[in-house]
């Protein structure tokens, strides 16, 4: 322990701050009686603790400056309050029922202490307890029903984030402070972060660029881990779910602790899913996934002078690849050897249908590994400096060839050494400003036995500045950044058989020269927020951005075995520039709080991928039925309009009334011809409602109980690119999804165990939805039914058994 305490240190510099406690009492409002489990959290410092059977908390520790403290339980309203702390401090607070409880503080996807009624960039966020209260496949499906997100899926465990109409390379992930980097520009695989390691969303819609690099034109979306600890005590929890549709099993054990501040945390978990059904296809064959063994966690020490945090994490995915191939009656089919150089094809038996066992020759295998450094000081007058540095490896592997299986056709090899430094000055209450810069170092290998596009090598660097004023009601934020990136990508030659490789295969074997680019660019962002009185607050934004061509788009040559296409990439490609405009408003009352966003995002040389059709205007294909994909770039503007209303009335808050509305329209101005009007992979307009009935507690023994049900419906999407067959319109079709659960309590008023139970499309919906890449899979003879559905009827379960004590 001694030895952890050193690493942690090293470096600091001796600073002799004061060392403060804030506690208090938090009670309920309607009953005066002890709030307990409630949460009690300083965002700047990652520290918090929870109240007791006596409704007490204690928080040691402390630096003196202005902190921002934030207290949330199940069921009631968010409390923020400001405090000045100086000396040890006391501070009790009051909890209100509230059946929605909005998440106020925003830390990690933009500057420090952003409010989300005080920011001018649209704001969501979802912590735990919301993702549990409902059924998901994965990590980015768990988001997905948030305003303005969607999700780009292949089956049920492969989901990549859109937002606003923008995903893969247009979306920065990022994980406690580090850019998630694992083959963003990629459809078919999902982001590599175990879904039941994460405490809290928060999703940034637009101008996400300018803290994080160049990349997030459409946005952020930024996950976080458990937040440690409180002082003097250990806990965990056992989480256990298990879902109907596709035999999902997932367990997850989570153990922390803290003492004398040095505190930790490590959590393991494991996730398997068979084939999931649905009433059109049956068993859909090769969707079954499995995480077999994930584990992340971190060590750290809080001090006066901060704190300091190493993390690590290991992700292991294993996914099936789904091809939609079938025989004439309409059977799923799979490949078998008949002789060393044929293959015949066959129905898939029964037994398969049902098994999770990953395909040899049919899969793909994800496997990555990350350490990061983490640390804040306390500079004294409120200022504070925070440092982050990451190394990440990130192997994606790929078996498509019936031949070998067993042997990856794509192997790719992402190595990441990612930074972050940032300064923070608040020189009066109503100003604040960060100093910063980060980047990144990348490098890719191939060691497949095939090549995609040529390993490549990969330097980004960039600096900002941000800052917060107030002006009386008026409250503006905004910076600029600039960024360089530089790119180098080598060569890659054809061998005897027409397969693409990154070394030499003899004379005239060369196919891309190879290719070496410097981009660079301003980014900025200006906007504000006017509180104009009875709960109105306006707010407006506008900003630049601009992203770097990704290297699958330069140097693209070849079969995809993950999306089932050749691919070819654009070596002209130029960088996209984006300029965005944001206007809204929040409105909130006793009974009524509403949100509404209206958005532009004018983005030029915008890349996107079309098929290539030959001079007779048919598909051009590729190793005979592959067909044939190239880079484009062309203007394009994305409109769209998002909001939520709810009514929640002051006299019964047990009762909760949600309405939500996302509308995206993505235009490509440089096509000339009316069937490529339309960007490609448009969310539908979505409307989705949400009713929830809540109960503070039942008699003695249940506590935060909820009933809960969804109607999200899908409208028609006619607007869609048709040139060239790239997509087709889609139905319309509404979905309904109803949850229950709460918490079971002990005699000491402790919860002992939690329960949640949620069922996914009730009425069994047969649906495709457009931004399902399976929509494009072969025609099925039998029915004439094109492409693979979605995922029927699921019903979750979900057991939480919480554990802990005194250290």
């Amino acid at each position: 322990m001694n030895f952890i305490k050193a690493c942690l240190l090293w470096a600091l510099p001796s600073v002799a701050f004061g060392q403060f406690t804030l506690s208090g009492k938090i009670t309920h409002a309607e009953s005066r009686e002890a709030v307990i489990g409630a949460t009690v959290y300083i965002p700047e410092l990652r520290t918090g603790a929870t109240t007791d059977a006596q409704g007490a908390y204690r928080i040691d520790n402390l630096p003196a400056g202005n902190l921002t403290v934030q207290v949330s339980f199940v069921s009631h309203k968010t409390l923020l309050q400001p405090l000045s702390i100086r000396q040890n401090t006391r501070q009790d607070f009051v909890m209100e029922n509230a059946a929605q409880a909005l998440e106020e503080v925003i830390v990690s996807g933009s500057s420090t202490r952003t409010v989300i009624r005080e920011s001018p960039i649209p704001i969501s966020a979802i912590t735990q307890q919301r993702l549990l209260q409902q059924a998901s496949t994965n990590l980015i499906d768990a988001v997905s029903r948030l305003p303005g997100l969607s999700q780009v899926s292949t089956g049920a465990g492969l989901s990549k984030p859109v937002i606003r109409g923008l995903g893969f390379n247009r979306v920065i992930t990022m994980h406690d402070g580090v850019r998630q980097e694992d083959n963003q520009w990629g459809e078919e695989h999902s982001i590599q972060i175990d879904e039941y390691s994460i405490d809290r969303y928060e999703i940034i819609r637009g101008a996400g660029s300018l803290l994080y690099g160049s990349d997030g034109l459409g946005g952020v979306m930024a996950v976080l881990s458990p937040r440690p600890a409180e002082e003097g005590r250990w806990g965990g929890r056992l989480l256990l779910n298990g879902q109907s549709n596709h035999g999902l099993l997932g367990a997850s054990l989570q153990v922390s602790g803290q003492k004398k501040g040095l505190y930790w945390l490590v959590q393991t978990s494991a996730k398997s899913a068979a084939n999931y059904r649905n009433r059109a296809d049956g068993r859909v064959y090769a969707s079954a996934f499995s995480e077999p063994f994930n584990l992340n966690g971190f060590v750290g020490l809080n001090r006066r002078w901060g704190y300091a945090r190493i993390s690590f994490l290991r992700s292991y995915q294993l996914f099936n690849i789904i091809t939609g191939q079938r025989t004439a009656a309409g059977r799923f089919a799979t490949d078998a050897v008949a002789a060393p150089d044929s293959t015949t094809s066959r129905g898939v038996s029964a037994a398969e249908l049902l098994s999770r066992v990953m395909i040899p020759y049919n899969s793909q295998r994800l496997l990555n590994h990350k350490l990061t450094w983490s640390q804040l000081l306390t500079l004294g007058n409120n200022r504070t400096l925070t440092a982050v540095a990451s190394y990440a490896t990130n192997r994606r592997s790929e078996f498509a060839d019936v031949q070998r299986p067993g042997q990856a056709q794509l192997d790719l090899r992402l190595h990441t050494l990612y930074y972050d430094v940032r300064y923070t000055a608040q020189p009066s209450a109503a100003f604040e400003l960060t100093l910063g810069a980060n980047g990144m170092s990348q490098w890719l290998g191939n060691a497949g036995y095939q090549a995609l596009y040529p390993d490549y090598q990969l330097l980004d660097a960039g600096v900002f500045v941000f800052g917060k004023q107030a002006v009386g009601k008026l409250k503006l934020s905004g910076g600029l950044r600039y960024d360089r990136r530089r790119l180098s990508i080598g060569r890659l030659y054809a061998d005897a058989d027409g397969n693409f490789q990154v070394s030499e295969q003899g004379p005239d074997s060369e196919r891309f020269a190879g290719l070496g680019r410097l981009y660079q660019n301003l980014s900025g962002s200006l906007g504000g927020v006017y509180a104009v009185g009875g709960g109105l607050r306006l707010r407006a934004n506008a900003s630049r951005g601009f992203r770097a061509p990704a290297v699958p788009e330069l140097a693209s040559n070849g079969v995809h075995a993950g999306t089932f296409r050749y691919e070819i990439g654009n070596q002209q490609a130029v960088p996209e520039v984006a300029h965005q405009f944001d206007v809204g408003f929040n409105y909130e009352n006793a009974d009524w709080y509403a949100d509404v966003s209206l958005f532009q995002n004018h983005i030029r040389h915008y890349t996107y991928s079309a098929r290539v059709q030959n001079a007779a205007g048919a598909d051009s294909l590729a190793a005979g039925d592959v067909p044939v994909f190239r880079y484009r770039q062309g203007n394009a503007r994305l409109q769209g309009l998002e909001g939520t209303l709810t009514f929640n009335p002051k006299s019964y808050r047990w009762f909760s009334l949600t309405q939500g509305y996302s509308l995206v329209v993505g235009r490509n101005l440089t096509e000339t011809r009316p069937d490529a009007r339309y960007l490609p992979l448009m969310p539908a307009t979505r409307w989705l409602t949400q009713l929830k009935l809540t109960r503070d507690r039942y008699r003695q023994h249940l506590r935060n109980l909820y009933v809960s049900a969804d109607v999200e419906v899908h409208q028609r999407q006619h607007r869609f690119m048709a040139a060239y067959g790239t997509e087709t319109a889609t139905p319309a079709y509404t979905l309904v999804h109803v949850g229950a659960g709460g918490e079971l309590v002990n005699a000491r008023r402790q919860a002992w165990a939690m329960l949640y139970l949620s069922v996914n499309n009730l009425f069994d919906v047969v649906y495709q939805s457009h931004q399902s890449r399976l929509k494009y899979l072969d025609v099925n003879a039998a029915t004439g039914r094109r492409g693979v559905f979605n995922m029927g009827r699921n019903v979750s379960l979900k057991l939480v058994v919480p554990f802990g004590g005194a250290l």
